[in-house]
């Protein structure tokens, strides 16, 4: 056993001292060279919280010009300080902690937060600002697969028919593989949490995890060859496990409050909200060197055909 004691790390065996932190190290091979290389390669921990916006079936009737999952890719470590954040936001404006801050009442200042829309122009603004600084000083990473809903059905509903996949397979399967390479890029290995939204829909992406980690992705070989797709064995070493959270979990509330913006920049590029992510850097595609983003980046699906 090595032991870390009064800042200093005595190997009985080697009899050599190295400088570190006060803690008791695991059982390591004895030359004292391997415990620096093992503290310095261990992996990474990131999260990947998961929301979805507008409806994923492939309806010609369907209104809505896009689909979109994504959310948030975070480091494990920050996560204690994210959700500070928003419980201070919470208090600053008396908002019960049980109560979500969901992203479409607080737009519509309905239901839950009808109170907002009776408050002065300027106290509204307040509220907004807020808000929004309290989301971009968050240690976050936005990342989203956006899918045109005219450009999906334009390409794969005249060939598919009914067997048309819904739109959340393939943006699942695409925001998962992309957040977990940004995992391997940074020597890290990715979890992946959804919101809970009833025992049919959760066992589909657990499906959707699991076929990943057992085939890879299930794209056409051909077509997806050009972003470098992960294999199921790199899947099985990347990606830790899948669990679902409630709507009470700060964090995924935060997603809800992430994913909307990144949604509609395609139709509402000055969206005051997503120019802020982009302008604070939070945005994945600002982490990334150019030629990353198309293989990495966030994804806008089958716009080229809508």
């Amino acid at each position: 056993m090595v032991w870390a004691i009064d800042s200093l790390i005595y190997d009985n065996n080697v009899k050599r001292q190295i400088m570190v932190n006060q803690f008791p190290l695991a059982e390591v091979p004895i030359n004292s060279e391997s415990v620096i290389n093992t503290l310095e390669t261990k992996p990474q921990e990131f999260a990947l919280y998961l929301d979805e916006s507008g409806s994923p079936k492939p309806n010609p009737d369907d209104s809505s010009p896009f689909f979109a999952m994504g959310g948030v890719l975070i480091e494990r470590s920050n996560e204690g300080r994210i959700k500070s954040l928003l419980v201070e936001f919470k208090n600053r404006w008396n908002i019960n902690l049980e109560i979500p801050l969901h992203g479409n009442e607080i737009r519509s200042r309905k239901k839950r937060f009808a109170w907002l829309g009776k408050l002065s122009d300027s106290e509204q603004e307040r509220f907004f600002g807020d808000l929004t600084n309290t989301i971009i000083s968050c240690p976050i990473v936005v990342h989203a697969c956006v899918v045109s809903r005219q450009g999906y059905l334009k390409r794969y509903l005249e060939k598919y028919g009914e067997n048309t996949w819904e739109m959340m397979r393939s943006a699942f399967s695409i925001i998962v593989e992309r957040a977990a390479k940004y995992a391997e890029l940074k020597n890290g290995t990715l979890m992946v949490y959804f919101e809970a939204a009833g025992k049919k829909e959760d066992g589909l992406l657990k499906q959707y995890f699991n076929e990943l980690r057992s085939h890879g992705n299930p794209f056409d070989p051909n077509r997806s060859s050009q972003y470098s797709p992960l294999s199921n064995t790199d899947f099985s070493r990347l990606l830790r496990g899948i669990d679902s959270k409630t709507k009470n979990n700060l964090v995924m509330q935060l997603t809800d409050l992430c994913l909307y913006p990144v949604a509609r920049s395609q139709d509402q590029p000055d969206n005051r909200a997503f120019l802020s992510l982009r302008e604070k850097r939070l945005l994945v595609d600002c982490y990334l060197e150019p030629s990353q983003i198309d293989q990495l980046g966030i994804k806008y699906y089958c716009f080229d055909q809508a």
